[in-house]
């Protein structure tokens, strides 16, 4: 019976979040950097936006192993039944403090108390919030009001690991807070695929995985391709490509190439013995006389015949082919198709709805500008900032209808990245606007 894992045992493209080393690229680690001095030095709220897929959770985990030693670190991960008095116990019970049969004011004065505490004995209380999209309004007022309120030695440093829609929830008056003090946010951007290629092989490396496997530069491509260098989609791909490889081979272990080397070391022996008694019969061939016959008769000469002359074919000038010959013909060359960016309209100010969202090309990418709970503030909104090609959507947010306003429609991500970076800084800065495939808001549509 084999000893040798299967590939479900091993799992070398699994969750991003179980992953156990953090797979570091230059644009990662700039960001890590950056995130460890605004937890130690800086007083603002962080955000790190991201959406599913990129690895925020892999980034928090790391941020919690390799942060700071002097941190007291305490984590979450957000669901929508989290409640303010829920998020209160919780940090306590990271604290190891007993929080049973207590009224909701004595948790929170007794979470100040232990804040100021640790503190004061030199440690930085830091709060790490994954997907805190997902909280309930309440409990995202409570996490900014820790982060931001109350005097500086009960405040805790908190960043939130989230997707870019809580940008239109903290634009809200509801946290006004928000609008008055300094937010740092920060995406988590996608690989190149250089990068993907490194990945893979990451991956491969760091979960033991000891066979052969096709990972070449063309698979690679087509699988950065695929997967636009989001982790999430690289692992479902690589996965895939390598499950349909070894279906069609045999696994050849690495620990075999121990047999290969033994086989390759016994040739190598045998020759070398081979060439040792070449060398000795040529030296000294008296030693071989009672061994071997050797004949002595001259080797019998063979007839050589004398070469003929070439035999010249006569030829005709006016020779008539007997049958017409095809010439082959070469096919035509194939259209070339490009796909063109899509002009934004500057006389037509109709917004757009959803049905011609589902006719739009769901490879293309738009830029989300605001989400709201109310179709007014998106007017108000599309009053005070001149924009062109908008269009909205309804979809389903912590369980109550979510209207949604874009702009633009671009064929590639550099093109509406463009577009986002000419937005009026003022715009960027009230409601953080950022880039969308199309296939996703369809899903959401259709989902609905």
């Amino acid at each position: 019976m084999s000893n040798i894992p299967t590939l479900s045992e091993i799992q070398p493209f699994a969750d991003t979040e179980y992953a156990g080393r953090f797979f570091a690229t230059l644009e990662l680690t700039q960001r890590f950097n950056l995130i460890r001095h605004l937890i130690q030095n800086s007083e603002q709220l962080v955000l790190i936006l991201s959406e599913k897929g990129y690895g925020k959770t892999s980034l928090l985990n790391q941020l919690r192993i390799a942060g700071n030693e002097h941190w007291w670190v305490c984590t979450l991960s957000s669901t929508p039944a989290i409640s303010p008095d829920a998020l209160t116990s919780h940090i306590l019970s990271a604290f190891k403090v007993r929080h049973e049969g207590k009224s909701a004011q004595v948790l929170k004065e007794s979470l100040r108390s232990h804040i100021a505490s640790a503190r004061y004995h030199g440690q930085l209380p830091v709060l790490l919030v994954d997907d805190a999209h997902l909280l309930p309004i309440a409990t995202l007022k409570m996490l900014i009001e820790l982060a931001m309120q109350t005097e500086q030695v009960t405040r805790m440093r908190v960043v939130l690991f989230c997707e870019p829609q809580i940008t239109s929830i903290l634009a809200t008056p509801e946290f006004e807070i928000v609008h008055k003090t300094l937010v740092h946010t920060l995406d988590i951007p996608p690989f190149s695929q250089t990068q993907v290629g490194d990945y893979i092989l990451f991956r491969l490396q760091n979960t033991g995985y000891t066979s052969i496997h096709p990972f070449n530069n063309h698979l690679i491509k087509k699988i950065y391709t695929q997967s636009e260098g989001i982790p999430l989609k690289i692992n479902k791909l690589a996965y895939q490509a390598l499950e349909r490889f070894l279906e069609q081979q045999p696994i050849y272990p690495v620990h075999q190439a121990k047999s290969y080397r033994k086989l390759a070391l016994t040739l190598l022996l045998f020759l070398t013995l081979v060439a040792a008694g070449a060398f000795s019969y040529w030296q000294y061939p008296e030693l071989f006389q009672n061994l071997l016959l050797i004949s002595t008769d001259p080797p019998q000469s063979i007839a050589v015949l004398p070469p003929q002359p070439p035999v010249e074919i006569p030829r005709s000038e006016n020779v008539t082919p007997t049958s017409p010959v095809n010439t082959p013909q070469e096919p035509p060359p194939e259209p070339k198709v490009e796909i063109l960016p899509v002009q934004p309209e500057t006389e037509n100010k109709t917004v757009k709805d959803e049905t011609w969202l589902l006719q739009q090309p769901p490879e293309s990418y738009t830029i989300q500008l605001l989400g709201a709970y109310e179709t007014k503030r998106l007017d108000k909104f599309r009053t005070a900032h001149s924009l062109s090609q908008l269009a909205v959507f309804q979809t389903r947010y912590q369980n109550r209808d979510w209207y949604v306003l874009i702009t633009g429609m671009y064929s590639h991500r550099e093109q509406a990245q463009k577009a986002l970076d000419n937005l009026p800084q003022e715009l960027k800065q009230e409601t953080q606007p950022w880039i969308r495939k199309v296939a996703t808001i369809q899903d959401q549509i259709k989902k609905r």
